[in-house]
């Protein structure tokens, strides 16, 4: 078995891409994929592990492609192409050359639009759950896609109280008047009910900021414990943000 490691190898003359045919790569930036067909003229079965891209100018950079092609002798096969852009490469239609052993290949690439964003961290542990206590997290946002990102607006956030659905529970199934399962049932919402917080009310400082592709900001989102949040139990919730989640403990703290 002959190995072609470098997109530069002799060998390659050897390889030969299909007349007619035109290769198509498509997807998201750090995702292209498509087929081209190709054949292998030499006797001995070949390994193909690199190939090159161009833009076909007399300056152009060269690019080399990571593969796994394995061609038998005289075989002829459709092989699966993969390559990754810069993650902010813009939507659009681009020519790219595929160069194989000297000889250029017309490439097509795709890139379809991608709002993708990333969010650290997105965990957080605050301190004090007694009524009107103000808070903020605050997080590094990163622009990942090839689209501007428009930071969201978030009104409201549900946190619950980390016991209570344990309590409800536990003082339903004691209670002595929960005779029957609906009985136990009622008893469980009555609970909930009464224990449940208000929602959060919550604002993010850079709601309406457009984050271009590849850039990153500081958000802060400030929140209020409800009027109805008990000082002295624990809350636990979630923020979803665009297509993230992001997640918060508040512990209670009472100072004697």
């Amino acid at each position: 078995m002959l190995f072609i490691k470098e997109s530069n190898d002799a060998l390659l003359q050897h390889i030969n891409i299909e007349k007619e045919q035109e290769i198509i790569l498509n997807g998201i930036p750090t995702s292209m994929s498509g087929y081209v067909q190709l054949s292998n003229s030499l006797n001995e079965t070949v390994k193909v592990r690199s190939i090159a891209l161009t833009d076909n100018t007399k300056k152009a950079e060269k690019t080399d492609l990571s593969i796994s092609w394995k061609l038998l002798p005289g075989e002829k096969k459709l092989q699966q192409l993969n390559i990754q852009l810069p993650p902010d490469t813009a939507p659009g239609e681009y020519d790219r050359y595929l160069d194989i052993g000297g000889k250029k290949q017309k490439v097509k690439l795709i890139v379809q639009p991608n709002i993708e964003i990333n969010i650290f961290p997105k965990n957080f542990t605050l301190q004090n759950t007694a009524p009107g206590t103000n808070h903020t997290i605050i997080f590094t946002l990163v622009n990942a896609g090839n689209l501007p990102f428009q930071i969201p607006e978030i009104k409201h956030i549900a946190a619950l109280d980390m016991d209570f659905i344990c309590r409800a529970l536990g003082f339903a199934f004691r209670d002595a008047k929960s005779s029957s399962f609906n009985d136990t049932l009622n008893s469980v919402t009555e609970n909930i009910r009464k224990n449940l917080a208000d929602w959060l009310s919550a604002k993010v400082k850079e709601a309406g900021t457009i984050i271009n592709p590849g850039e990153s900001t500081l958000c802060h989102i400030d929140f209020t414990v409800p009027k109805n949040a008990d000082r002295k139990n624990d809350y636990s919730g979630n923020i979803r943000f665009w297509d993230q989640d992001l997640s918060f403990v508040i512990k209670s703290h009472i100072e004697t």
